[in-house]
């Protein structure tokens, strides 16, 4: 039996055997044809999403059960989220086909796909991904208006420490008719 070190009635609930470990695995690419990347755009409950590929066509995808239940905990499908899917040979007659999915990429391994230098990653782009880069602080740029703001700021706040070094400090306080030193607290 599992002991209960973390204590409290809901910390046993997954098994030692189910946990997974951090493991730096291998990023699966598309090798075969009919593997597709594409970028999740809308969640549609009981299993399904919307993901668009890198020509921008929208693709209906099922999750396998893979990666609902158990597996899920290291297979979270969200917006935005890179994925890899597989088209169904059997299904290409109907408007929308429905694709499989067969791998859901983190952000570590998003960073990876980049930095193969494959044109196909510059195309998965995201409105979750332009929201990041717009709080992106990087590229911040000074007007000379904001200069010279700056410059008044500092002018006025070491004027006033100037002022303050003229005043004599408080020793005492008078609390009821009472004289407090302040050097006795």
């Amino acid at each position: 039996m599992v002991k209960n070190q973390d204590g409290g009635n809901k910390s046993k609930r997954t098994a030692r055997k189910l946990v997974t470990g951090p493991v730096d695995r291998k990023v699966r690419l598309a090798y075969e044809e009919g593997e597709i990347y594409a970028v999740v755009t809308k969640m549609l409950g009981n299993g399904m999403f919307h993901a668009n590929d890198p020509e921008g066509k929208e693709r209906l995808c099922v999750m396998r059960n893979k990666f609902r239940g158990r597996g899920k905990r290291d297979n979270i499908v969200t917006l935005g989220c890179w994925v890899l899917i597989g088209e169904r040979e059997f299904e290409s007659s109907s408007s929308k086909p429905k694709c499989d999915l067969l791998e859901v990429y983190t952000d570590v391994e998003k960073m990876k796909l980049k930095k193969t230098g494959n044109p196909i990653f510059d195309k998965l782009k995201s409105e979750h991904d332009n929201k990041i880069d717009e709080t992106n602080t990087d590229n911040i740029s000074f007007e000379s208006g904001d200069t010279e703001k700056y410059k008044e700021l500092l002018e006025s706040i070491e004027a006033s420490d100037h002022k303050n070094e003229n005043k004599k400090p408080i020793e005492t306080i008078n609390m009821d008719g009472d004289q407090v030193d302040i050097d006795d607290i």
